[in-house]
């Protein structure tokens, strides 16, 4: 008989444990950081597109390192890996409380916090499978996934309140200390490293004795193997894809939301708190945990298909509800005025929120479960590295240009044309054969997404 699989069993790991604690606490701190930030700079400048340049130095920084830092991680130990990161990064957020009126100093603290989680992430990513069992990896990413977006949930949820109450110099010195106290947590890690093959061995050689150019041949090489990997594997290939586009809609969103709550909506962006941050939250968390009870008898693919065609939807609706709502006495104030002065209009956003948490941790899960599954232990960290860059490169164009473009067209348009945009994506993946006839691709592509939307079954 199969052993059952139960979140408590997987609590039970002390490896787990371990990582699953230190990723709450930098989350929270980088969650806090990032919506302080995004609402800081919009306050401080006016500007959709200045949010889209802080979220362009969040996202340039995975383009930059990305590849390179797989390499390093699978021939690290993680724990050393994770350490040195929380010691730094507490560091930084202390020095945002000095320069926080100087917008390039920003931008330049911001790409620096970001570069280290270039090394942070994989690092956890990676680990996942070498502390659990094969069998509880669903149950562990589901709960990595639910504590993840509880960390952002309390993380942005507690960043407006703080701000409007306290001043953003809270924000930056409790993120600080949250990331001192990771620091001091992780040197009582285990071990979390794997057994390099010979390219590792030799990478681990060459910078022993600090051959550059040995070191330089090395990583092309790995980098130009996790491309072969990549590509020859259509699910991992899928997998980076899709992932890679929940980032470049929650990066967009982030761009939009500040200019959206105040001009479309004349609600305080810091009430993004409320009616958007804590509703979404909320859905992720409860996906999560229904995801890791009955989602292993799901199919994946169907699953995340119906999830973004979901997602598609309610960013169409949430992004005509200004335009459709009887709740045109916004109009009257000339200013952005606290959510609860307009509760038509916010209810449809916290509702929206609510589905759209449900939906997109219903396409991270699966689609993250499916790229640990087809990837080598030894080649793991490489391919979330390469994952990493995937979400930031098709990102960064994207973002800029959509600060520009509500700037000049406003941000409602933009909503209804994402939504729009993420509608036929859903549809190629439930349907295929909508978009495409049978001789117009492969068998291998076909037979990926289903032949039975070719052969009438």
């Amino acid at each position: 008989m199969a052993e059952k699989v139960s979140f408590s069993g997987v609590l039970k790991n002390k490896g787990f444990l371990n990582l699953w604690v230190n990723q709450i606490l930098v989350q929270l701190s980088f969650n806090a950081l990032n919506f302080a930030l995004i609402i800081w700079v919009f306050k401080l400048t006016d500007s959709n597109t200045a949010v889209s340049a802080l979220l362009f130095s969040i996202y340039l920084p995975a383009v930059i390192l990305g590849l390179f830092s797989g390499v390093l991680v699978d021939i690290t130990d993680r724990k050393k890996i994770i350490m040195v990161i929380d010691f730094f990064l507490s560091i930084l957020f202390f020095s945002l409380i000095f320069f926080k009126g100087s917008f390039p100093a920003i931008l330049a603290i911001t790409f620096l916090i970001n570069a280290l989680g270039q090394f942070y992430s994989p690092a956890e990513a990676s680990a996942i499978p070498l502390v659990v069992k094969k069998n509880q990896l669903l149950t562990a990413n589901s709960l990595f996934s639910a504590t993840l977006y509880s960390a952002f949930l309390v993380g942005f949820g507690l960043a407006g309140p703080l701000i409007t109450h306290l001043g953003i110099n809270v924000v930056f010195g409790l993120g600080g200390v949250i990331l001192a106290g990771a620091f001091i947590l992780s040197l009582l890690f285990p071990s979390i490293q794997s057994t390099p093959d010979a390219q590792g061995k030799r990478l681990i050689w060459a910078l022993a004795k600090r051959k550059y150019s040995e070191i330089k041949e090395i990583g092309m090489f790995e980098i130009s193997e996790t491309m072969r990997i990549i590509k020859g594997k259509l699910p991992v290939l899928s997998s980076i894809l899709i992932l890679a586009g929940v980032q470049m809609g929650i990066g967009i969103m982030a761009v939009l939301a500040p200019g959206f709550l105040e001009r479309s909506l004349q609600i305080k962006a810091t009430d993004a708190t409320y009616v958007l941050i804590i509703p979404l939250g909320l859905g992720i968390i409860t996906g999560g945990m229904i995801l890791g009870k009955f989602g292993s008898s799901l199919v994946k693919r169907k699953l995340v298909s119906r999830a973004i065609l979901f997602v598609g939807l309610l960013l169409f609706l949430v992004g005509i509800a200004p335009l459709v709502s009887p709740a045109v006495n916004y109009f009257k104030h000339p200013r952005p005025v606290p959510f609860f002065y307009q509760l038509p209009l916010s209810k449809v956003l916290v509702v929206g929120s609510f589905l759209i948490g449900m939906a997109i941790v219903s396409i991270l899960i699966p689609s993250q479960t499916v790229l640990q599954q087809n990837t080598p232990e030894s080649n793991r960290g490489k391919v979330f590295s390469v994952l990493g860059v995937a979400m930031s490169a098709l990102s960064l164009i994207p973002i800029f240009l959509v600060g520009i473009l509500a700037d000049i067209f406003g941000t409602t348009p933009i909503f209804i044309g994402l939504g729009f945009l993420v509608i036929m994506v859903g549809l190629f993946g439930l349907n295929p054969s909508l978009f495409f006839r049978k001789h117009e691709l492969s068998y291998r592509v076909r037979e990926f997404l289903g032949l039975g939307h070719w052969e009438g079954k």
